[in-house]
């Protein structure tokens, strides 16, 4: 038989995890993340008008239900110029601020990457978290 958690614990599960104070990073670095991945596995792009996004707990919207979410306001990058070298994009990871401890990364999918940002490129992520179990 499978685990149930029951929604009112997946909802304080997820607000456990979307509390601390995160970081939404892009990374340029050809990388597939797994379940062994690191924060250090990933490269953080820089240039081109880039920088990372804080993740403040009062904007995640936690709903419960099955599966239970938490949702964050979408998240846009605009681009000024190329980015440094790798000058690519792949995906995108969040760390907690406290420790860098890799929270959860993101690859974007096949058909878009590498993305090859140019002056007036935009990304856009829409950090969600789902929280449920399989019944």
């Amino acid at each position: 038989m499978s685990l149930i958690v029951p929604d009112v614990a997946e909802v304080d599960a997820l607000t456990k995890i979307l509390t601390p104070d995160l970081t939404i990073k892009l990374y340029g670095n050809n990388y597939v993340p797994t379940g062994i991945s690191l924060a250090a596995n990933f490269t953080e792009i820089a240039g081109g008008g880039y920088a990372s996004k804080p993740l403040t707990f009062a904007n995640w919207v936690i709903t419960s239900g099955t599966p239970s979410q938490g949702a964050y306001p979408i998240q846009t990058w605009t681009f000024t110029g190329a980015i440094n070298a790798p000058a690519t994009i792949y995906g995108y990871y969040v760390v907690r601020n406290s420790d860098n401890l890799l929270m959860w990364a993101e690859r974007f999918p096949a058909g878009s990457i590498p993305f090859v940002p140019v002056v007036g490129s935009v990304i856009s992520v829409t950090p969600i978290f789902t929280g449920g179990s399989v019944f």
